[in-house]
């Protein structure tokens, strides 16, 4: 069955690959770029919602045009906001006089129009700290359906029209992945996925320090299992968990090590365990066959009394 040993080995290079992450250029690229994105109110954030509903990336023309050499592709629709109106005021004496000095203040608001990345055309920017995987996976699709018949929830292979690469819905009980992407792309994403659905199923929390965990606990168990399978992700997970990470401390995936570590565990175990039964009911006709649909995990690990729920 598993190798401990390699686990653990897997995991000590995360940490320092993450960490690795923040002495790069690359970093430092992807920090320039993040300044020049506004944090916008709730109010323009609902007008975006609702004018754009896949929106990611949006800024005023002059920033796409003059700052990432990127234009506004022809017959694209802007994106209507509400921006702020400053003007600077002479601030009065207590006798009614003016010393001179003035003041920046809020006189009102002004319609903005904005475009999101996805209208946009030009020069590459780099958005993520995570680089697409586009490297090929020895035996791809026996491994991709077990992957399949090991997720506890129902996976859908379809486009996904906002550029997510893949999503799991607890609340539906089911995990989507963007079909057309490279083979270790699809494979990280769909492991990434499954241990959402294997850890975080009752955990609908959404505020900033339970999905800033949850990120880092389900990408940490993608790359490990990946890595443990010869699928080198480092490159797109490094990056993507320094980007959950709050700061260089990494706490959220220190605290988070012993569930990534039995994660990681059972979920090679399950691996195995359906490989093992595939290829026997290849060879021996009368051999029980693995049922097309998803194992639960429940069924799958009944027998692993180390994992605690």
């Amino acid at each position: 069955m598993k190798d401990n040993h390699r686990i653990q080995e897997i995991m000590d290079s995360l940490e320092t690959g993450v960490r690795e992450i923040y002495q790069s250029d690359r970093y430092r690229k992807y920090l320039e770029v993040q300044s020049h994105f506004r944090t916008y109110s709730l109010s323009n954030t609902l007008l975006i919602c609702r004018q754009f509903p896949a929106a990611t990336y949006v800024a005023g023309y002059q920033v796409w045009t003059k700052t990432f050499g990127r234009h506004i592709r022809r017959g694209e629709k802007g994106i209507r906001i509400l921006a702020p109106v400053i003007r600077r005021e002479q601030i009065a004496n207590e006798d009614g006089s003016y010393s001179g000095i003035s003041e920046r203040r809020l006189a009102g608001f002004r319609q903005a129009t904005v475009f999101d990345i996805s209208q946009t055309e030009g020069r590459d920017i780099p958005l993520s700290l995570a680089a697409e995987l586009n490297q090929k996976v020895r035996s791809y699709e026996s491994f991709l359906r077990t992957l399949v018949l090991i997720s506890p929830v129902p996976v859908y292979f379809q486009k996904i029209e906002s550029g997510a690469r893949g999503f799991y819905r607890p609340l539906d009980g089911d995990i989507f992945i963007n079909e057309g992407m490279p083979q270790a792309q699809t494979v990280k994403t769909l492991l990434h996925e499954i241990a959402h659905a294997l850890l975080h199923s009752r955990d609908l929390c959404n505020d900033r320090e339970s999905r800033l965990r949850r990120e880092i606990e389900a990408e940490s168990v993608a790359y490990a299992v990946s890595s443990y399978y010869g699928i080198d992700t480092k490159e797109y997970s490094f990056g993507y968990i320094a980007g959950w990470s709050k700061d260089r401390e990494l706490n959220e995936l220190k605290n988070s090590l012993d569930t990534i570590r039995e994660a990681v565990g059972k979920m090679i175990d399950m691996i195995s365990s359906v490989t093992l039964c595939r290829s026997a009911s290849a060879e021996y006709p009368g051999y029980p066959r693995v049922h097309q649909e998803a194992l639960s995990f429940e069924q799958a690990s009944h027998s692993q009394t180390e994992w605690r729920q």
